[in-house]
């Protein structure tokens, strides 16, 4: 079972591990490498409301939000479990909306689809690619 649990200053090592994989950051709108001073600026500038997610006390991933505006990313050893489906369920159960934007060639956009996510007609072009914003309302 998922749990997710505030990101804290220590699980940064754990989160760029993560994000900096190239197959996260190539379905990331900001597909920058980050280092860990750069991360911890980050982390002590914006005070972010992220999450671990985890499963057995574990970290498997993190759970991105920035106000309605979410996202989940799983490490590369944990992928295909269904970690980030159950990550997204717990979030989204006390939630009404929520909005996130996904590569249209992105296969994560099936989750979102089987979520209750819909397209909003909203898009743009990201290095070549289609991305749209997609949006859940309970």
């Amino acid at each position: 079972m998922v749990k997710l649990k505030p990101l804290l200053f220590t699980d940064l090592p754990f989160l760029l591990e993560v994000r900096n994989h190239d197959s996260t950051r190539i379905n990331l709108e900001n597909d920058s490498i980050f280092n860990l001073e750069q991360c911890e600026k980050w982390f002590t500038n914006l005070k972010p409301s992220w999450y671990t997610i985890n499963v057995d006390n574990t970290p498997v991933g993190y759970f991105r939000t920035e106000e309605n505006c979410i996202g989940a990313d799983i490490h590369i050893d944990y992928r295909r479990k269904g970690y980030a489906y159950q990550a997204y369920k717990e979030y989204l159960k006390d939630k009404t909306y929520a909005n996130l934007w996904v590569f249209d060639d992105n296969f994560a956009k099936n989750l979102y689809i089987n979520l209750g996510f819909i397209k909003t007609g909203d898009f743009k072009y990201i290095r070549d690619r289609l991305y749209i914003k997609m949006e859940y309302k309970k």
